[in-house]
């Protein structure tokens, strides 16, 4: 059996050279607003260890990437200081130019930093880059109605009142915190009304005009603890999708007090798992976020239909040394082996 495991994990674990050209990307309004000097310590350290290092603030748009596509491309890894928005904005460059990825938590969450067990560590990033152990992770996309092109997404898109409190916090300026969060939720709580929606998946409908809290999801990391999607997995190259029928304000209740806890949440969600997940929003329009960011800017359209659909190809998440010996112990489970794709040294 535990051949069985190490046979899959070789599907999606792939090796590289160390990384001797390094791009660093940081945040500067993530978190707590530390993310500069995180980003400056970590070129001091780099730097000592005789990397070529550069030192980049981040792009408020994806499309602020293409015209350093070339750069990218030289490099040997991007470094980004920041939370899951920051790492959103890259998914497509790094994929086309299949330059490694590793990340330095600096959001209020740091979904993806925390799936693989990253910190800010320079200690551990110098590690994990001399180990040179990759994993080839599958992100998802966005498109569909009045969105143009296909946006990506690494771990999850929802709407209820996570995607309620999200678009209360808006275009606010300046790092955010925990309490804003508290505050805008308890808001978001008052007022709590759920999307009526119908879900389709590979073209199957399996929700009809469905109220309730529903999730797409890549990865099972948003609200680990309350495992709301715990079969979402970005070794596999496939989304799942997850909805609780008839929502209530007692649900958002339970799972406060079993994030308190840090026990799963257990309520009678119902999921399915698919390469295409279509949501048709009905009766009004209502907010989505993705990866912790309202969406767009602007709600969903009433009759408008959202598709999800899982990339053609995957990127390379460099992780640290900890994470490998999970791996080769069996602790991080694949559902499905992918097909390893070779990498330019």
């Amino acid at each position: 059996m535990k051949d069985d495991i190490l046979n899959q994990f070789d599907e999606v674990l792939i090796k590289i050279p160390t990384p001797q050209n390094i791009l660093i990307f940081y945040n500067p309004i993530s978190s707590a607003g530390n993310t500069e000097k995180i980003a400056k310590e970590l070129e001091t350290e780099l730097a000592f260890q005789r990397k070529n290092v550069a030192v980049y603030t981040s792009e408020k748009k994806m499309k602020g990437y293409k015209r350093m596509k070339e750069e990218i491309a030289a490099s040997d890894l991007v470094v980004i200081v920041g939370g899951d928005g920051t790492v959103r904005k890259l998914l497509g460059i790094i994929n086309k130019t299949e330059t490694p990825v590793y990340v330095i938590p600096g959001g209020n969450e740091s979904l993806f930093a925390r799936t693989y067990g990253m910190s800010t560590r320079a200690d551990d990033l110098l590690r994990a880059m001399a180990a040179g152990n990759c994993l080839q992770q599958y992100y998802g996309l966005i498109s569909g109605q009045g969105i143009r092109g296909k946006k990506p997404f690494f771990n999850m898109a929802s709407m209820g009142l996570d995607s309620l409190t999200v678009k209360n916090i808006g275009k606010r300026k300046g790092p955010l915190n925990d309490s804003i969060y508290v505050w805008h939720g308890l808001k978001a709580l008052c007022s709590l009304h759920h999307p009526t929606i119908s879900i389709s998946v590979d073209g199957q409908c399996v929700i009809d005009r469905g109220s309730g809290y529903v999730i797409v999801a890549n990865s099972s990391a948003y609200a680990k603890n309350l495992q709301l999607v715990p079969a979402a997995n970005p070794s596999n190259n496939e989304l799942v999708a997850g909805f609780l029928p008839g929502a209530r304000h007692q649900h958002e209740l339970i799972k406060a007090m079993k994030i308190l806890q840090r026990k799963p949440a257990n309520l009678p969600m119902q999921f399915f798992t698919g390469k295409m997940i279509a949501c048709t929003l009905h009766g009004q329009p209502y907010p989505m976020q993705v990866d912790g960011d309202y969406f767009r800017n602007r709600d969903i359209e009433a009759d408008n239909t959202v598709e999800f659909s899982i990339s053609a190809s995957p990127i390379h998440v460099l992780i640290p040394a900890e994470f490998n010996v999970n791996l080769s112990a069996g602790i991080h489970h694949t559902k499905q082996p992918v097909n390893s794709k070779s990498m330019n040294g």
